[in-house]
């Protein structure tokens, strides 16, 4: 179950000098209040959705949210310095850039290190790959590298997602057929994207 929802917190508090309140129409002053709110996920704040100001009378104690005031006392309160935005505010969309940046980098290191592996097969590389039924996935474990060849045992079964491969990576779902390639064939399967992935302990 996913938690969701808008929030706000209390950024800042002060006073309004010399100022008619249009509830009991005395010069005084109001105190005010600014609060910021933010969507969140799980309590964690995404995203800030601007802001809210109360004002109150400290003569008659009567609230008002800040447009509902006259102008003049509207432009008095914008003469004020206000607090910005907090950073808090942007922290659960922070932790997201983050994890899309941590998983982009590691997307490039990893296709920079199977541009190594698709040149270089060793011993137990496993090449995840387009199986013949249209649709399907499945995986082959290398099992020995000559000066010009690859030979390989293939994965005993099929699946219908390609990013459940791991599902079948398993050692004993390889034990039947086996068959080879030569090292130019699998870069040639490899860049047309029948090898989508080759990983190595």
């Amino acid at each position: 179950m996913i938690f969701y929802g808008t929030n706000s917190s209390r950024l800042k508090d002060g006073q309004l000098p010399n100022v008619t309140c249009p509830n009991c129409e005395t010069q005084t002053s109001m105190t005010y209040s600014v609060f910021g709110k933010y969507a969140y996920i799980y309590w964690i704040p995404i995203f800030p959705l601007g802001k809210v100001n109360v004002l109150e009378c400290n003569h008659c104690k009567k609230t008002y949210k800040l447009k509902e005031l006259p102008e003049q006392i509207q432009r008095k309160f914008e003469t004020e310095k206000h607090t910005g935005i907090p950073f808090l505010h942007f922290s659960g969309l922070a932790i997201i850039l983050l994890i899309i940046a941590y998983f982009s980098y590691s997307s490039a290191k990893h296709k920079e290190a199977e541009a190594d592996y698709v040149v270089t097969p060793a011993i137990g590389d496993v090449y995840s790959l387009k199986a013949e039924t249209k649709g399907h996935y499945t995986s082959m474990k290398v099992i020995s590298v000559t000066n010009d060849s690859v030979y390989f045992v293939f994965n005993d079964y099929e699946i219908d997602k390609k990013s459940s491969i791991d599902e079948i990576d398993k050692a004993s779902n390889y034990t039947n057929y086996t068959d080879g390639y030569t090292k130019e064939e699998i870069v040639s399967l490899y860049e047309e994207e029948t090898i989508y992935n080759i990983d190595r302990d």
